[in-house]
């Protein structure tokens, strides 16, 4: 142990090598001629390589800790088993063509002591000529994948997108943060790796140093360039020789695992899964239905020599098709096959059989009642075993095309644990495999107490990313789709203000403790890493209600905008130059801790004006800030207490939704329900009455704000 350092040994270099013997031979001589001063090790994985030059090279370098894998485990992978085999402080990742100038190691490691908050920190590279390999670049955009990526590069090879992507704008003789850094010579600092975890073994060659950097700067860690240290890189850039290399496909998949990973839209998707999954299955059970009606009728055409009555054309059976496509529809959701839970479990044949079942008796009995003489018996026969195949073909088709985007880790719900270590730790090494059941563990948030961090779980590859309070800005910034609590917290608990974001975020909420009240309050039991879950979720229904509120607030902001344009028109240039209205700003807070801020006409007095009046709430309604009908919400003020035991279940039952303009709340004071709740919404729309105290309170802690003294 080195200079009061923590650990066996300062720096250890981490080289993944496949068949290139000749320059891990070279690279492995500079280490040793230019080694740091305090004491390293130096660890060779190798990925089952085929050099014959190899044998020679392991025998001259005995000092070295070999790893020779049995397969081609990939650069990922095989830097993560160097980064097991050895304590250090600092680990510098080095691909088996760089070499080491004098004095490289040592400054990089003054500059990495210098900068405490630096997580990887990548030094100057260089050709074999002597110039500067421009290895800092910024995060890809969709024009540098383009120009990067396609014969369109080569027609603008000095396009300004690819310019700034490669960072060719800024002077690589001075040192400063930088997006991302080319893996081919980084130095990593431990408790960095211990912050973020190690490399995403997802990634089997490309893209883990892009995912890596960006990981480290989600969770606070700088990733830094400096020129004070040079090595010397023979860079290939096999990526680029054409879409007939293995390397092209290998970069193209790591590009699409990268943003399955981090895309806004690939997130959308996972947060969205099983209603457009559920959606598909129906897409494709109707497209069955149709197909195997079609064939019926087919093959009842082409054997019209065995039948003595006539056939009617197709267009005389349109109108049974379009019934059959609305009875199934009715039928498939009341018999619960669009149910997010049957997505992963395999539908039995009986089960299978009697919704088909269903369906063909009751166009078969559709057919006698209504007296539909034109519909021959043999095509509507024909169908009902068709119909059984066809729709079983589609549901084994997205239980399929599912398992394989798994399989690629392409489809995975980014998942992020609450509650104790100690508790995540048992049940990750008891739950299996957990990317079989459609997850992946992005990390899991605990009270560090007074250290300043946690150890990450799962052999290092579930990192701590912050404390429980911090939820749900942990799952904004990672992309979650769904948070796993272990034990529910008591009422009144500060945690509660991040279940009520997260609810609002629509992410997926899955309790793993007692949690056998939430029975009553909507959820569904699952089994989820070999016990018991409650979940609440976006399931399809759910998601349809979202979807028609959010289409009737908009219809309904059209109107208002047309309605209400020219009297705000007169409340702006007459009413509130004269003093007889004003226009202020108010958030509206509903129960999950939720502020939306609104601008509202208000009279003198501070009383809300009439529907008519408020052109603002249109764009409101457009953008879905607001809706037509939903909760009441609060004016201004603090934001509501967590909840307490008298009001956990209505927290939890009911669904986070923007503040309603009208309600059944609306209805209070009124005569018949259905006329309080029009006067009120074109009295007071929203419920806010008057605003007047909040108002001036809010104004006056603008003015004097707490902490300010008054003379």
């Amino acid at each position: 142990m080195t200079g009061g350092n923590l650990f066996p040994v300062k720096l250890a270099v981490v080289i993944v090598h496949y068949n290139t013997s000749d320059d891990l031979a070279r690279c492995l001589e500079s280490l040793n001629a230019y080694g740091p001063p305090d004491d390293f090790r130096i660890v060779v994985v190798d990925n089952a390589s085929r050099d014959e030059g190899l044998a020679e090279v392991h025998r001259r370098f005995p000092d070295c800790e070999w790893i020779f894998n049995a397969d081609n485990q990939g650069y990922s992978r095989g830097c993560n088993r160097g980064l097991a085999a050895v304590e250090a402080e600092y680990y510098l990742l080095l691909n088996p063509d760089v070499v080491v100038k004098p004095g490289a190691l040592a400054r990089l490691l003054e500059f990495a002591d210098a900068h405490p908050r630096a997580g990887i920190i990548g030094p100057q590279l260089l050709n074999e000529d002597g110039t500067i390999q421009h290895s800092c670049r910024r995060f890809y955009t969709f024009w540098t994948l383009v120009l990067r990526r396609t014969f369109l590069g080569r027609l603008f090879p000095d396009s300004r997108p690819v310019r700034r992507h490669l960072m060719q704008d800024f002077d690589h003789r001075s040192a400063r943060p930088v997006d991302w850094l080319l893996g081919g010579c980084l130095l990593v600092r431990r408790s960095a790796v211990d912050r973020t975890g190690p490399m995403d073994e997802r990634f089997f060659l490309y893209f883990e140093d892009v995912d890596w950097c960006y990981r480290m700067w989600r969770a606070g860690c700088e990733v830094l360039y400096t020129p004070d240290a040079r090595f010397v890189h023979r860079h290939r850039r096999s990526s680029a020789q054409g879409a007939t290399s293995r390397s092209f496909w290998l970069h193209l998949g790591s590009l699409i695992s990268f943003y399955e990973k981090w895309g806004a839209l690939v997130w959308l998707f996972k947060k969205w899964r099983d209603p457009l999954l559920l959606f598909v299955m129906w897409l494709l059970d109707m497209t069955g239905l149709a197909a195997a009606f079609g064939l019926a009728y087919g093959l009842r055409n082409l054997g019209h020599d065995l039948f003595p009555e006539q056939l009617y054309p197709f267009a005389e059976y349109r109108p049974l098709l379009l019934f059959g496509l609305l009875l199934a529809t009715l039928t498939f959701v009341l018999a619960g096959r669009y149910r997010g839970e049957h997505l992963r479990r395999r539908r039995s044949v009986v089960e299978h059989l009697q919704q088909t079942g269903i369906v063909a008796v009751l166009m078969l009995a559709s057919t006698y009642l209504g007296h539909l003489e034109v519909v021959s018996r043999a095509v509507l026969l024909m169908f009902v075993p068709l119909l059984v195949v066809f729709t079983a073909l589609g549901d084994g088709l997205v239980r399929r095309v599912l398992r394989r985007l798994e399989r690629g880790h392409l489809s995975l719900e980014r998942t992020l644990l609450v509650g104790p270590a100690a508790v995540w730790r048992t049940w990750l090494d008891r739950a299996g495999d957990l990317a079989a059941q459609g997850v992946d563990v992005a990390g899991f948030v605990d009270d560090p107490g007074a250290l300043e961090s946690l150890p990450p779980l799962a052999g290092g590859t579930v990192p701590w990313l912050g404390r429980p309070a911090e939820a749900a800005d942990v799952a904004e910034r990672y992309r979650i789709s769904q948070v796993v609590f272990r034990d529910l917290p008591p009422p009144g608990d500060p945690l509660w203000t991040a279940v009520g974001a997260l609810r609002r975020m629509r992410v997926r909420l899955r309790w793993q403790g007692d949690g056998v009240w939430l029975l009553a309050a909507a959820t569904r039991m699952e089994v989820f890493g070999g016990g018991l879950s409650a979940v609440q979720g976006q399931a399809g229904r759910r998601a349809a209600g979202a979807l028609g509120r959010r289409l009737c607030g908009a219809v309904a902001g059209l109107l208002l905008g047309v309605a209400a344009a020219l009297p705000w028109a007169w409340l702006r240039l007459v009413d509130v130059r004269q003093g007889r209205a004003r226009i202020d700003r108010v958030t509206a807070w509903d129960r999950w801790r939720g502020g939306t801020p609104l601008v509202l006409a208000l009279a003198t007095d501070g009383q809300v004006k009439g529907l008519v009046w408020q052109w603002p709430l249109a764009w409101s309604l457009l953008t879905g800030r607001v809706a037509m009908w939903g909760e009441q919400a609060r004016a201004d003020g603090p934001p509501p207490p967590p909840p307490t035991t008298g009001d956990l279940m209505d927290f939890w039952r009911a669904e986070p939704a923007p503040p309603g303009l009208t309600g059944a709340w609306a209805a209070a004071g009124g005569g018949g329900r259905l006329r309080a709740i029009c006067a009120r919404l074109w009295r007071d729309p929203g419920g806010f009455g008057n605003v007047a105290e909040t108002v001036r309170a809010r104004e006056v802690v603008e003015k004097d704000p707490p902490g300010t003294e008054v003379e």
